[in-house]
């Protein structure tokens, strides 16, 4: 997990950084679309259907 700059402001926001081939390694190409589900401390990212 990362941090991201908020605008000057002192309060740093979460960031997640996805890598091509991991995301390729897992099935996942440009052009598909996604379904992003959360829940208390998990985000769980999935092919749509």
């Amino acid at each position: 997990m990362g941090y991201q700059p908020n605008e000057g402001q002192p309060d740093l926001l979460p960031q997640l950084t996805f890598n091509r081939r991991w995301l390729e390694v897992l099935g996942f190409t440009t052009g598909q679309r996604i379904e992003v589900i959360t829940g208390p401390g998990q985000l769980i990212i999935r092919l749509a259907t």
